[in-house]
């Protein structure tokens, strides 16, 4: 398989199966899809584009990278793949860490 590489402000991230059935804690069975309306999802970023520079020419960091799970509005892909989704940096609400770090 190839490795593919982001370029820009895109960031690209692990697919969502979002037909997949999932359960509440109230024990309510529900597929994602049926609720990307007002969703915001987590997901694996494999690939971090290197960003774009601003007027003065500098990149501003993020502090996030490959492997870093993130949170998200699934509305706001801009593409889908078969593997994968494209969303920008902007996009992104948050990092989700292990209340362990």
């Amino acid at each position: 398989m190839s490795k593919i590489v982001a370029e820009g402000d895109h960031i690209i991230v692990e697919k969502i199966d979002y037909e997949e059935e999932q359960v509440s804690e109230g024990g309510i069975i529900f597929k994602q899809s049926q609720v990307l309306s007002s969703s915001f999802v987590e997901s694996k970023i494999i690939s971090l584009g290197q960003g774009l520079p601003l007027l003065d020419g500098t990149v501003p960091p993020v502090k996030y990278n490959e492997g870093d799970i993130i949170l998200y509005d699934a509305r706001s892909r801009i593409g889908m793949h078969d593997s994968f989704d494209v969303i920008r940096r902007e996009h992104v609400i948050a990092v989700v860490h292990d209340e362990t770090e």
